[in-house]
């Protein structure tokens, strides 16, 4: 059984309320409900929350299942998203529930695509035990500048100062946008990658994560056009 686990709490210190700001028309996170529904690849799709608000969101629509309230204790702004999957595993155990894989979905990355999802899903069937979200950086780090110990100016790939952008090495950003695991694999490491994970490459969209008031105008800027493009004025 493959189980989409969409985790949101209540208390966001960099964006208070984000999980249920309104982009395009929606709460933020019900856009990660639409796509987990709409891609067909799970058995069960589970909400993790202490929020009122949002478990109300969730009831409200067929196919997001609320089985708990998530415990105070794992609530505050230290608690590992490690520690939120496994106290969900813990459950679906004590309901005799037989999970074998999962894929964590994050309220704030709200631009996957459905092909996405139902890719990774797909390298998780054909025997990977963990896929990694990725993105093809904007602004690759052989440009990036550092300041030494010496209070000099450096490079920080100094390897890469006079060579052209074609000669850099392909760089990835971790977006945050799919986290895909085998249970035993997650169990056995408490990780949700490592260096023999499998790459699920994600559109350009899948940069922005929303953390701060400055992604959410990003966010709203980015549908604000698609919705131009398409030519649904609001």
């Amino acid at each position: 059984m493959i189980v989409a686990i969409v985790t949101a709490r209540t208390n966001s210190k960099g964006l208070p309320g984000k999980n249920l700001l309104d982009l395009g028309g929606k709460p933020l996170i019900q856009h990660s409900f639409d796509v987990a529904l709409e891609s067909g690849v799970f058995d069960r799709i589970i909400l993790s929350t202490d929020s009122k608000e949002a478990i109300e969101l969730a009831k409200s629509q067929k196919g997001i299942d609320v089985p708990f309230v998530r415990p105070y204790n794992l609530c505050d702004d230290k608690t590992s998203q490690v520690e939120v999957i496994n106290h969900v595993l813990e459950f679906l155990k004590s309901e005799n529930f037989g999970i074998t894989h999962f894929v964590l979905f994050q309220p704030t990355a709200p631009f996957r695509k459905v092909s996405e999802i139902r890719e990774g899903v797909s390298l998780l069937k054909s025997g990977s035990k963990s896929v990694i979200g990725v993105t093809s950086v904007m602004h690759h780090p052989a440009d990036y500048l550092i300041r030494t110990k010496e209070n000099k100016i450096s490079y920080l790939m100094p390897e890469f100062a006079s060579k052209t952008r074609q000669s850099f090495p392909p760089v990835y950003f971790n977006n945050g946008g799919f986290y895909g695991c085998e249970v035993n694999f997650f169990k056995e490491n408490q990780v949700f990658y490592n260096d023999e994970s499998a790459i699920l490459m994600m559109g350009e969209e899948t940069l922005i994560d929303i953390d701060t008031e400055f992604d959410l105008k990003l966010a709203k800027g980015l549908i604000n056009y698609k919705n131009k493009k398409n030519g649904n004025y609001c």
